[in-house]
């Protein structure tokens, strides 16, 4: 398995998350307008690679809170979740993904850019490749992603 390295340009104050695809009015939220929602806390602790990191509190907006604004069509069943590593994406079933958080705190600061930040993906009971550091886009469809779409062999570095 290889790491991904943190964006170059994973500025806070300029970081956008696109919600786009299979939806009826598609979203592109900055990490404040993010931050402005948060209300949802995780405790959460990573396993990866055999290793476990200590509990952490998480905070953000759920990503079902998003797909309410983005109101998916009805023969939406999937997403692919983007990293800002190009070569990074990962699929999820889209009731899945609902209690999803997309997390913009952690212990109560933002999220620092090796840790994932200014937004990372956190799904309960995930494998650490399905915790998704750096998202920049959700796309919604309507079939599952393609293996071609996402990339199980490349692991975001260790939290």
């Amino acid at each position: 398995m290889t790491h991904s390295d943190p964006p170059a340009d994973a500025d806070p104050a300029r970081w956008t998350v696109t919600l786009a695809g299979a939806v009826a009015d598609p979203q592109t939220m900055r990490a404040s307008d993010l931050a402005s929602l948060v209300g949802e806390p995780m405790e959460s602790s990573t396993a990866c690679e055999g290793e476990t990191a200590e509990p952490s509190r998480w905070r953000g907006v759920r990503v079902g809170t998003l797909l309410g604004r983005a109101r998916p069509r009805a023969d939406a069943s999937h997403a692919l979740v983007h990293s800002a590593d190009p070569d990074y994406a990962c699929g999820f079933d889209l009731d899945r993904l609902r209690d999803a958080l997309l997390a913009v705190r952690l212990d109560g600061e933002p999220i620092p850019t090796e840790r994932g930040g200014p937004v990372r993906l956190l799904v309960d009971d995930a494998d650490c490749w399905e915790r998704v550091k750096w998202v920049s886009r959700i796309d919604v469809l309507d079939e599952p992603p393609g293996d071609a779409d996402t990339a199980r062999d490349v692991v975001p570095a260790d939290d």
